[in-house]
């Protein structure tokens, strides 16, 4: 039985071994140790790697270490080398995710600005035609609204339909009934505007 351990706080390799008929673990490392470095790396080997095998069950028990091994400089350089592909490919998935965050975020931003200029349009409509107001035109509006809402969906977790972003007095006009009510002020709009914030309310 044999296993690689990296001791990060001194960048050592260091292969342990443990032969059942002799009950004796050997251990060897890429390099000198200092003394320090020494006793923990052997406190460790005792309390984890020995608990794992009969060395503390049988009699004698061996503990020796064998000095430095050249194998283990090419186990030591291996390690480093899967480490750094390891951290290039999260630093690369972080900057993906962060990179994919903006675009949904300013894509959020772009369909609600969308949003609110349309219904602005739409009130805007109602106003100037006060003899009739075009359905065609209403029509054509709600279609649009429809679109932007979708569009606006595929880059937020939060959900909304189009009757919850049409203001109560603009549903009649736009076929949807005025008692379905929604309040939602992260989807409010101005007059002269969408807002991106909710608003405090007392």
């Amino acid at each position: 039985m044999n296993e690689l351990f990296y001791f990060s706080f001194a960048d050592l390799m260091a292969r342990v071994e443990y032969h059942q008929e002799a009950n004796s673990l050997r251990y060897a490392t890429h390099r000198k140790m200092t003394y320090s470095e020494r006793i923990i790396v052997e406190q460790y080997l005792l309390t984890n790697f020995a608990q794992k095998t009969e060395y503390y069950k049988r009699q004698p028990a061996l503990f020796v270490y064998l000095g430095t091994d050249a194998q283990l400089i090419k186990e030591l350089d291996t390690f480093h080398l899967k480490n750094t592909l390891r951290e290039l490919v999260e630093k690369e998935k972080d900057v993906k995710d962060s990179v994919s965050g903006l675009i949904s975020q300013s894509m959020q931003n772009y369909y609600f600005e969308q949003i609110g200029d349309t219904i602005l349009d739409a009130r805007r409509e109602i106003a100037d035609v006060v003899a009739g107001v075009s359905e065609e035109r209403l029509g054509g509006l709600k279609i649009k609204l429809a679109e932007l809402v979708k569009a606006y969906n595929v880059y937020t977790n939060q959900k909304i339909t189009i009757d919850e972003i049409i203001p109560s007095e603009l549903k009649s006009c736009f076929g949807i009934p005025a008692a379905t009510e929604y309040f939602r002020t992260d989807h409010a709009v101005r007059e002269e505007g969408p807002i991106n914030r909710a608003e405090e309310r007392i």
